[in-house]
């Protein structure tokens, strides 16, 4: 599955990368935590939300039951293992973390876009292929439109289920420290102050 690398995991903590807007680092740098609310979600998809919050409603429900969530996060903060996955914008800061392993819920980026765009996760390429020959058979080409209309029960719960593969490496990395592909990123339910490394403007 690629080349493995080692995390920097020492201790039960893991080095993470996160962008986040000037004034989310000036409140965290104030209050000591920060918490994700929905609209911020709202306002950063505009006219698609719906769609997203769709799955990150998904992903709230299913991520908890790895790491608790605390009732002030409505939804996770996203960072990610290597600094180049990271999306940086201007009036945005880059803050370089040492978070604790249980903190962090680990997937990776490729299959999160395909949650985000309600489309199947599969072991492989090819279960992925069938998966969409199968419902091109029913005369859908697009995956989903299996989830957001409600003429196919069975393929939704397929889809669906096939979702729980995005947590297929956390167990793993959080037992060995290493990972095997390089785009993993880790969902976080909130930002601690202390776990601040680096703060890059």
């Amino acid at each position: 599955m690629g080349t493995e690398e080692r995390m920097d995991c020492q201790h039960n903590q893991i080095t993470l990368y996160t962008a986040q807007t000037d004034e989310v680092v000036h409140l965290l740098l104030e209050q000591e935590y920060h918490y994700v609310k929905q609209e911020y979600i709202v306002r950063k998809y505009e006219e698609v939300s719906a769609v997203f919050l769709q799955a990150y409603s998904w992903y709230i429900e299913n991520a908890q039951r790895i790491s608790p969530k605390p009732e002030e996060a409505e939804s996770a903060i996203w960072t990610f293992c290597d600094i180049k996955y990271l999306e940086y914008h201007s009036g945005c800061q880059i803050l370089k973390l040492s978070v604790p392993l249980e903190n962090a819920v680990f997937f990776r980026m490729s299959d999160w876009n395909k949650v985000l765009n309600l489309r199947y996760i599969g072991e492989t390429a090819e279960e992925e292929a069938i998966f969409a020959a199968k419902l091109a058979h029913y005369g859908i080409h697009y995956e989903g439109d299996v989830y957001t209309t409600p003429f196919y029960p069975q393929f939704k719960k397929e889809l669906r289920d096939s979702w729980q593969r995005l947590f297929r490496y956390n167990q793993e990395i959080k037992e060995t420290g290493s990972y095997l592909y390089p785009d993993m990123q880790a969902g976080l339910w909130y930002l601690d102050r202390q776990w601040i490394q680096q703060i890059v403007p």
